[in-house]
């Protein structure tokens, strides 16, 4: 997995040495820690700190142009389609960003919360579906 990682992020103009080197630790981290990831637990699995988490995660990060050079780089050349699919999170209190009506499908009804749009890749010989790019709705 480092190894499309790296090829990945090199080929990443708008990415220096130091946020590649944080993002492959990242992601390392995310594959074998257990629980929530938060800054202390993600800290807890590597040897970053809470503090240096907190720093990288404030900065910009094209995770759409990452995720087309890796599923480039890591997919067979099969058929494939794009899929666009919005997914309704619940969401209480009246302060959140975003915060609105959207239509719930599992209770067929408008509700208050939160919309997120997801653009997919579907590999037709695999049926599998992989993430692209995801936008909240505002």
């Amino acid at each position: 997995m480092e190894s499309i990682v790296e090829t990945v992020l090199r080929s990443m103009s708008n990415v220096n040495k130091p946020q590649q080197t944080f993002i492959v630790a990242l992601l390392t981290t995310l594959v074998v820690f257990q629980g929530k990831a938060t800054f202390r637990n993600m800290s807890r699995y590597s040897q970053m700190s809470e503090k240096r988490f907190s720093r990288w995660y404030r900065r910009q990060f094209d995770f759409a142009q990452f995720n087309r050079g890796t599923l480039t780089l890591a997919l067979p050349k099969n058929s494939r389609i794009a899929a666009i699919d919005a997914s309704f999170m619940n969401k209480s209190g009246k302060k959140t960003e975003g915060l609105g009506w959207f239509y719930n499908g599992s209770v067929s009804q408008a509700q208050q919360g939160l919309e997120a749009s997801l653009l997919a890749l579907i590999d037709l010989k695999l049926n599998t579906a992989f993430a692209y790019d995801v936008r909240q709705t505002i």
